[in-house]
């Protein structure tokens, strides 16, 4: 009797390590054929909801890249401020949602290579118009928490009266209602709020140099691997499609 359930208990504890490690393979292989994705999904064109669901030029383009390794994007969705301490905090795998590439980042993150570089606009009442960066100066600005946008009006500009929001549709709703004079954004994202807001116009009022980039913890082995996968995209001409597709300016 002894010997049965000696026998017994035997076969349990193998039983049990052989599910802890099938849940680990498991585990394993779902991370192997997954990439999750951190995005903000308030910017249009980059990222938004249509018809409920994520889309954008920075969605797609994340679904491509993770093709193009053999694996499927998965995405989470959250505030713009909150990107980079996801990564930090390993929850996530990637970052996805016009984020620059900044020295100040790059001591921080890895990032894969630029896919976008994007200009610096202001959008205004179309009857109070922001004609250029000296006359922005003088005027109550509003802008992403966060954005490099942000950073752009505090160190380079100097502005002092900056009225920071979690989401760029925040501000320029705020734009609306008349407690900020202007909303700086990029130039893509200035003409697509305008082509849904008749009343308010833009203008470019910086020629940026920074690339928007894919961020990545730093020691990501994903960086080689997107990188890879993204000049794959460039040589087959999928960037230029879907640039054409979500970035096209009338």
């Amino acid at each position: 009797m002894r010997q049965i359930f000696v026998n017994m208990m035997k076969s349990l504890w193998l039983l049990s390590v052989m599910v802890i490690g099938l849940a680990a393979c498991e585990d394993s292989s779902s991370s192997d054929r997954t990439i999750r994705f951190a995005t903000s999904g308030d910017y249009p064109p980059f990222e938004y909801y249509q018809e409920g669901k994520l889309d954008g030029f920075d969605i797609q383009l994340a679904k491509l890249i993770s093709k193009e390794m053999g694996r499927e994007a998965v995405f989470q969705d959250m505030q713009f401020s909150g990107i980079l301490a996801a990564l930090q905090g390993g929850t996530v795998d990637a970052g996805i949602a016009t984020i620059a590439i900044t020295e100040e980042r790059k001591r921080q993150f890895d990032f894969s290579k630029p896919y976008y570089a994007e200009n610096i606009a202001v959008i205004f009442k179309s009857d109070e118009p922001v004609l250029d960066r000296a006359d922005l100066v003088t005027k109550k600005m509003a802008c992403q928490l966060g954005s490099v946008m942000e950073g752009w009006l505090r160190n380079k500009v100097g502005h002092k009266s900056i009225v920071v929001m979690d989401q760029a549709t925040q501000a320029v709703e705020s734009l609306k209602a008349g407690h900020v004079e202007g909303v700086v954004v990029d130039g893509v994202q200035a003409a697509a709020f305008i082509a849904k807001n008749p009343n308010l116009s833009y203008n470019i009022v910086e020629k940026s140099d920074i690339g928007y980039g894919i961020a990545f913890k730093k020691g990501s082995p994903l960086v080689e691997e997107v990188n890879k996968a993204l000049n794959t995209l460039i040589t087959k001409g999928e960037l230029k499609r879907l640039e054409e597709m979500f970035l096209k300016q009338e």
